[in-house]
């Protein structure tokens, strides 16, 4: 399913003729036949997937612009650890409290 909506993102970019929107049309058929078809879980895992990458692509940028020092690695590499250990229970119950201490404070 992430790879259907990593096929429909590059579809959908501007530009383009007939061709790219009748196959983006196709995809984007394929992709709710998908989604239909496996029910809420893998939709979630998608979701997750996508946050995972994000945060890790973070991480990675946060050691860029500097030489990494042993503290440095200790720090990415358990961040690293607790990324892959986050379900998706834990990632919805953070958005959650997230979005309550927002709401609280504005």
């Amino acid at each position: 399913m992430v790879e259907q909506i990593r096929k429909l993102r590059d579809l959908n970019r501007p530009g383009g003729g007939w061709w790219r929107r009748r196959r983006e049309w196709r995809a984007r058929e394929r992709l709710v036949n998908l989604m239909m078809a496996s029910g809420p879980e893998l939709l979630n895992e998608a979701e997750l997937r996508h946050w995972k990458s994000h945060a890790m692509v973070e991480l990675m940028l946060k050691f860029t612009d500097t030489a990494m020092k042993k503290d440095d690695m200790v720090e990415a590499l358990a961040r690293i650890e607790a990324l892959n250990a986050v379900t998706y229970e834990n990632y919805q119950q953070a958005k959650k409290e997230l979005a309550e201490e927002r709401a609280a404070a504005g």
